[in-house]
């Protein structure tokens, strides 16, 4: 077993050099998307991109053989595609639409034998329409948004399916979860489907057995309240789940085990300190936590299929960090030999035939975009299938340093800097701050980040910055960035960037401030609050006026969506004001830029519009990039290409090479 293990050691081993990486390499989008293997271990579905489309390959696993595969309609891309049984698979496309660069998710479903035989249009709005329009029970065309809640093993002709039905709003129809969904089952072949039941909570999840039997439905009310209801069989009734706690855990049923009384719920312990996973004993009432030791949040974890039991929780702390149960069975080991092999990389068991022979592993890192192997329990071999981004060479690549410091007020902050190719241990370099989206339910990752890597290769340092409000640190971290979009979130922010500045590697008369959406937002507050410590700052796709949040964002038609704001942001109105970079233009100091796109919905063009002309009444000269078929943040590559040249162009003129020209 290790001789073969030893060969893995040498399949990822990295030498740092430098070399100038053309740009269209970093903005290009991923090829080898994902792969999946067949439950008799004999084939694999991969999504791939070829020439800007994705479409589905059908491969035989032992030699990598094509089989056939399913090309997509032009313009549009399969987003997503499984395994239904050893020669069915099912897929759905994302639609390209005339007004914007992105694909849209259309809620249709297809499926095809992987021989190319019993091809079908199995569901959607225009599903009516297809072959099948003729025969006398017909396909109904449905609009909803479906998603498959089991694969029915005893039933070889059908799934079951949750539908989330459309809703009508300004002449448009919106995937919204405002009305109750319904349970289907579905038959693969023709089309044809059966209610079986609504769910009278809008926008519940349903959480069913391998056998199609509906346990648990979960559902959020407009305050976002979360609540779980449970019953024993199809013929009872539900009943409000009472884990039986001294306290509300919000607790969200992922699993549950078919041959035993276990249930597995996602929640917080009692602290609200860190997110783990959770085993329920319906019969007897016990609770235990699944991993025992989490510093932060766990933010993946897989089961064994074959005896339904937990094998592996991952966190992030700094690096990925590995959780195991005490649970002995051979995947428990398998797995850690894995990741000794691929030096402690990001080691996923993504999927795996049905006798267990056969497994589909996925490793990645800041450095690696992703590779998937299959691995032979038996034979102990691991062998390589590809490379996504094969065209990034990892050892031109920069890691990701993690570091923690402790802010004034005494919160810990994590974050991540990525020190440039080109530096040397004397050489300061200048500094990109990259402030993430979200703000909530969202953080930086150790892992491989275009953006990361591209300003780090033109010779940036960049930074990350886990601010307070960030996911991963437990729901007490998440919570002391509500209400504080302009306050104590972008002082961590400033004092994250004064605390990689001390630390010697950096110009700190050379620094710039990057973030898209809230990141955007906070790049021109931060501008605002510290106009002195950043010599430039870029806006994309960022809301710059927080008002515009309740009027102008699609946030407010989602069920839950407007109590959402009032919790993160508030309608303290001076408060409001007071956040709002568009009020303060005369106190920036920084030089501007600002990127949006005009079919942006969530945070709309007004944002950029109304900042640019306020910046412009203080006689601040602001380039403004539009894309106009772009919504919340730039997809075609062409425009890709564009805005990052863009960016490079402006840091480059501000704290760049050219800098030191004027």
């Amino acid at each position: 077993m290790k001789q073969h293990l030893c060969i893995l050691l040498l399949i990822f081993c990295t030498s740092s050099f430098s070399q100038d990486i053309p740009l269209y390499d970093f903005v290009r989008h991923g090829d080898y998307l994902d792969m999946k293997l067949s439950p008799d271990g004999k084939h694999l579905l991969a999504r791939v991109r070829v020439d800007g489309k994705i479409g589905v390959l059908f491969l035989r696993s032992k030699d990598m053989a094509y089989i056939g595969g399913v090309r997509p309609r032009e313009g549009d891309e399969i987003h997503s595609a499984q395994w239904i049984n050893n020669e069915r698979v099912i897929y759905q496309y994302a639609e390209q639409r005339m007004r914007l660069d992105r694909p849209v998710a259309t809620g249709e479903i297809f499926a095809t034998n992987i021989d190319g035989s019993k091809a079908e249009f199995l569901y959607g709005f225009r599903a009516s329409e297809g072959p099948n329009s003729s025969r006398i029970k017909k396909r109904e065309s449905t609009r909803a948004t479906p998603y498959i809640i089991s694969q029915l093993e005893d039933d070889d002709d059908h799934i079951l399916i949750i539908e989330h039905p459309w809703t009508l709003k300004n002449n448009q129809l919106w995937d919204l979860r405002l009305k109750a969904p319904v349970i289907s089952k579905l038959n693969i072949y023709n089309g044809r489907k059966r209610k079986v039941q609504t769910i009278s909570h809008p926008g519940a999840t349903v959480l069913a057995t391998s056998k199609g039997d509906v346990k648990f439905i979960t559902w959020s009310d407009e305050n976002n309240n979360i609540f779980t209801a449970y019953r024993e069989n199809a013929n009872s009734a539900w009943k409000d789940f009472d884990l039986s706690l001294n306290s509300k855990r919000n607790f969200i049923p992922v699993a549950v085990d078919d041959t035993s009384d276990n249930v597995y719920f996602k929640g917080y312990n009692e602290a609200q300190t860190i997110l783990n996973l959770y085993k329920y004993n319906t019969q007897s009432k016990q609770l235990t936590e699944v991993f025992s030791d989490l510093t932060t949040d766990l933010t993946i974890w897989s089961f064994d299929p074959l005896n339904y039991q937990p094998i592996v929780g991952i966190s992030q702390p700094d690096k990925t960090s590995y959780h195991y149960t005490e649970d002995t069975s051979p995947k428990v080991k398998i797995h850690k030999m894995l990741v000794e092999a691929f030096n402690h990389q990001t080691v996923l068991i993504t999927s795996q035939n049905k006798s267990g022979k056969l497994m589909l592993v996925h490793v990645s890192s800041d450095i690696n975009p992703g590779e998937f192997y299959l691995f032979n329990t038996e034979t102990m071999d691991a062998k390589f299938l590809w490379a996504n981004r094969s065209w990034l060479d990892p050892r031109q690549l920069q890691p990701k340093q993690a570091f923690s410091f402790l802010t004034k007020d005494e919160v810990k902050v994590h974050g991540y800097l990525t020190m440039p190719a080109k530096s040397n241990n004397t050489e300061k370099v200048p500094l990109v701050v990259k402030v993430h989206g979200g703000p909530h339910q969202t953080r930086d990752y150790w892992e491989f980040d275009g953006e990361v890597q591209l300003l780090a290769n033109k010779g940036y340092a960049v930074l990350e910055v886990n601010y307070r409000g960030s996911a991963g640190y437990g729901k007490i971290f998440e919570k002391k960035g509500y209400l504080e979009w302009g306050g104590t979130m972008i002082d961590d922010i400033i004092e994250a960037t004064q605390h990689t500045i001390s630390q010697g590697a950096v110009q700190a008369d050379k620094v710039c401030i990057y973030g898209g959406s809230y990141g955007g937002y906070a790049a021109l507050m931060s501008a605002v609050r510290a106009p002195d410590l950043f010599k430039c700052t870029i806006g994309y796709v960022g809301i710059y006026n927080l008002h515009y949040a309740y009027s102008e964002s699609d946030t407010m038609l989602s069920l839950g969506g407007e109590a959402y704001l009032q919790k993160v942001l508030g309608t303290d109105k001076e408060l409001l004001d007071e956040f709002s970079p568009v009020n303060h233009v005369d106190k920036i100091k920084a030089k501007v830029l600002l990127i949006h796109g005009e079919k942006d919905t969530r945070v709309p063009v007004i944002n950029a519009l109304k900042m640019r002309e306020k910046l412009q009444e203080v006689g601040k000269e602001v380039p403004y990039i539009s894309f106009k078929k772009s919504g919340h943040g730039v997809y075609d590559e062409e425009g890709r290409k564009q805005l990052y040249e863009a960016v490079i162009d402006f840091l480059d003129t501000n704290i760049g090479a050219k800098s030191n020209e004027l």
